[in-house]
């Protein structure tokens, strides 16, 4: 799809949010939706659904898992106290997508062309004309790049590994954290050396480092960069 192409951003607040990985952007993001009454999308749920999809049905090719990209029944639902499910049809497959296996399903799936096309005017036009944040790999850079704030939220990779860690002990799962930032690093590597829209610091973006940070303390960091945007816009 060219600029040319792209629906309009028309009078609606967009805030990008990239960075790896364990970085806490979805958590911070759903935080700055409930916060400030956004429209919020994690872009990287799209790829997992995909990944999911073609985990369970045995797809490996680039026509039908673009294909999938284009027609899967996928969305999200506010499930209130700021919470969002993850839905294919009326199936809820938040935790579903949280699985390493279709992590690392998402992060080929993400490097194929045809799949990137088929979701990027979703992406775009999610939330109609409403103010939205999304966050994501390639938001600032490729889906939004006249977002009115871009923001590349990152931690040490170790970092990450330990959050991904705790948050698979907490669901009972068994963890190697050794393993856990190998295959971290491997994502990394693939998600920022893809040809086709690589994982970086978009043009303009402003870097928040969340290692040291608590939750609480990420959250206050990218609301603050928010609340001067929303001084005398015009909300929709």
């Amino acid at each position: 799809m060219s600029d040319t192409e792209w629906p309009a951003k028309g009078a609606r607040l967009v805030v990008a949010v990239d960075g790896p990985a364990g970085a806490g952007k979805g958590a911070v993001c759903r935080s700055a939706a409930q916060r400030f009454g956004l429209t919020y999308l994690e872009t990287g749920a799209l790829y997992r659904a995909v990944g999911l999809i073609g985990l369970r049905d045995g797809l490996t090719d680039e026509t039908e898992l673009g294909r999938v990209a284009g027609t899967m029944p996928f969305g999200f639902r506010a499930l209130g106290d700021g919470r969002y499910g993850a839905f294919l049809g009326e199936e809820e497959v938040t935790l579903a997508l949280r699985a390493e296996e279709v992590g690392q399903a998402a992060s080929k799936v993400a490097a194929m062309p045809g799949v990137r096309a088929a979701l990027l005017s979703f992406q775009r036009r999610y939330g109609g004309a409403h103010d939205a944040i999304l966050d994501g790999r390639d938001v600032g850079s490729v889906v939004w790049p006249d977002a009115d704030l871009k923001i590349f939220l990152t931690a040490s990779l170790e970092e990450r590994a330990r959050r991904r860690a705790v948050e698979l002990q907490e669901r009972g799962e068994a963890v190697n954290l050794t393993e856990l930032i190998a295959r971290m690093a491997e994502r990394d590597a693939r998600d920022a050396g893809r040809a086709h829209a690589p994982m970086a610091a978009a043009p303009g973006a402003i870097l928040v480092d969340t290692s040291t940070l608590t939750l609480e303390e990420s959250c206050q960091a990218v609301w603050r960069l928010i609340a001067p945007l929303l001084e005398g816009h015009a909300r929709t």
